[in-house]
């Protein structure tokens, strides 16, 4: 996104026609509507009154959103010790003005800059902000012209590059704390999913509700954050289709959560609680699900059933197509989450056209992934533990408990985590290895010259694997050519 004169935009808007002004905000990557841009009128005619210097309405961003998030500013101004960001609104109310402007200083804090945050209303000529108590206020026009005097702003080639994704992308799991303290915010999709499911709860009779969506996108906070807020007034139980994992325990132990592995959920009195969540349910049994729907229905109960169902581990939850079961069971069509917010664009795109050499990937530096290729297991052992040590993320294979499988050559045997362990969990820098075993099968990655069948299947386990990261990704290729230039051709192109 380019930096934009506010005035020489309202210009274009006047003068220029409908195709020329489309193609003039393109070259700004600016997405604004034409409501916006006569709220923005308003006020720029309400600053010229007082000051008609050029540079007041000089460098600013317009309709900015952070990237994978998807938070949007309608105008930032950054120097080097500040940050000014004026929302526009035609009319608004105070909660909703002062809902905004504390989510906005959130998102911007990270800067490490101080924020001086406004929210015009064109409709009354009016600015309000912020008081240091958290309270909406009204400023006086001429507040917010010598808070931009005084900001000495230089040119910014990648106003991306101020925010980093990461910072707000907080898990129930490996941000115990902060989640539990509310310090993160739901994209807009994620309230809506949310607000829907909320106002059903009430209705009488049994519910089942669906939330899917593939690795990244959200999901999991999303349901533990309905989770948190039902259980501030009601007893909720909530069902993990895998091991618990030191965020459950931490959930369970220190703010008293019922949380239990799937395996005990037969065992359970359903008739205690208010709403059943059924995490990773997409690796649920058949009786178990058979079963809790059966208990939905006989106690007019509430089930959110958490799933994707691209995530199963071994040849019997491929099968079970637990998906499409659950989605006979609805009784509100399935909330589906589609755009990523954990992981970022580059090594989604990496990621696709790895496992589907049919896959479009789209043009990018890549430059979040890491490749290293070695010809025997030692070494690239030896390499894997140095990345341990540099805060990467290694995660194991899941070893079989029958057979003594390839994938055992290149266990870390110092790492706990495996891909079942790591299930919901998401990491800034995670380790991959793909060995010799790996191949395509058409266009398909897949596994061959395995001695005995595995239990837990390969391929799912690296996506599984992969999935995890947050920012980068170091992919270690031991003896395997096909998979090396498969690799390049994808960041080469």
């Amino acid at each position: 996104m380019k930096e934009a004169n506010l005035i020489s935009i309202l210009n274009a808007f006047r003068e220029l026609n409908a195709e020329l002004f489309e193609s003039y905000l393109k070259y700004h990557s600016i997405n604004i509507k034409d409501a916006e841009l006569k709220d923005l009128g308003i006020l720029v005619s309400h600053l010229q009154t007082l000051n008609v210097k050029i540079d007041l309405f000089d460098k600013f961003f317009i309709g900015f959103k952070i990237p994978q998030i998807g938070k949007e500013f309608d105008l930032l101004r950054i120097d080097n010790e500040t940050i000014v960001n004026i929302e526009l609104k035609k009319r608004s109310t105070s909660e909703k003005i002062k809902k905004q402007l504390l989510r906005n200083k959130y998102y911007l804090s990270f800067l490490k800059k101080d924020i001086y945050g406004f929210t015009y209303i064109s409709e009354e000529q009016k600015l309000y902000g912020l008081d240091y108590e958290n309270n909406i206020i009204e400023f006086n026009i001429k507040q917010l012209i010598a808070v931009l005097v005084s900001q000495n702003v230089k040119p910014i080639k990648d106003i991306n590059s101020y925010f980093n994704p990461s910072n707000y992308l907080v898990s129930p799991f490996n941000s115990t704390v902060e989640f539990i303290k509310g310090k993160y915010f739901l994209t807009n999709h994620q309230e809506l999913i949310k607000k829907q499911i909320l106002s059903q709860l009430p209705i009488p009779n049994y519910s089942i509700f669906a939330i899917k969506g593939k690795a990244g996108t959200g999901k999991t906070l999303l349901t533990y954050d309905i989770a948190k807020e039902v259980s501030q007034q009601n007893e909720i139980l909530i069902i993990h289709c895998g091991y618990l994992n030191q965020g459950h325990i931490i959930l369970k132990d220190n703010y008293l959560w019922n949380i239990i592995p799937a395996k005990e959920l037969m065992q359970q009195d359903f008739s205690k609680y208010y709403l059943i969540i059924i995490d990773e349910a997409q690796r649920i049994y058949k009786n178990q699900l058979t079963y809790v729907i059966k208990e939905m229905k006989k106690l007019s109960k509430k089930c959110i059933f958490s799933y994707d169902g691209q995530q199963t581990l071994k040849k019997g939850e491929i099968n079970n197509n637990i998906e499409e079961l659950i989605e006979n069971e609805v009784t509100v069509n399935p909330f589906e989450l589609k755009s990523k917010i954990r992981t970022n664009k580059e090594v989604a795109s990496f990621i696709y056209g790895l496992f589907n050499k049919n896959r479009p990937v789209e043009k990018n530096s890549f430059s979040n992934i890491k490749l290293n290729f070695f010809d025997n297991y030692e070494e690239a052992k030896l390499f894997i533990m140095q990345l341990k040590t540099e805060d990467w993320k290694v995660i194991n294979y899941t070893p079989s408990t029958v057979d003594t499988l390839p994938y055992e050559q290149h266990r870390i045997v110092e790492e706990d985590d495996n891909a079942h362990t790591v299930i919901g969990q998401e990491y800034d820098n995670v380790v991959a290895v793909i060995d010799e075993y790996f191949y395509y099968k058409g266009n398909k990655l897949s596994t061959h010259k395995y001695r005995n069948r595995p239990y837990y299947h390969p391929t799912k386990m690296l996506f599984q694997i992969v999935s995890r990261t947050r920012i980068g990704l170091n992919i270690v290729i031991i003896k395997n050519k096909e998979i090396l230039n498969r690799c390049l051709e994808i960041m080469n192109q």
